[in-house]
């Protein structure tokens, strides 16, 4: 019986520490918590910033392609519209879409990213 009494005491007080107490492990966890969610605000706050610089070359260039279609229009009414303007017509338009696309996916990412916050 003292041999059992000697061999439970330890055995019982080592459970109590580690179940009462922050292990290892759990501290790694908590750690990697907090580096997620310090990655997730960094992450937010460069997406956000990207998002303001693409919307303003976005607005740029829907403003030189809207000028850019009504002077190609009027030419085309007065039989003067040339292949340099047309092709100049379409390759802004493929940049404004490549802009638009990029703003909407910066968008997407941003959404996802307080998604993930909100779920943490």
């Amino acid at each position: 019986m003292k041999k059992v009494k000697k061999f439970l005491l330890p055995l019982l007080a080592i459970l109590l520490l580690t179940a009462c107490g922050e292990t290892k492990t759990r501290k790694e966890i908590n750690r990697r918590k907090a580096a997620l969610i310090e990655h997730q605000q960094t992450e937010l706050k460069k997406a956000k910033a990207e998002l303001w610089k693409t919307d303003s070359v976005l607005q740029i260039v829907n403003k030189e392609f809207e000028t850019m279609t009504q002077q190609v229009e009027e030419h085309k009414k007065a039989l003067k519209v040339t292949e340099e303007e047309l092709t100049a017509l379409t390759m802004l338009r493929v940049k404004r879409d490549s802009i638009q696309t990029q703003y909407e996916a910066l968008g997407l990412k941003i959404r996802y990213i307080r998604k993930k916050m909100k779920n943490e």
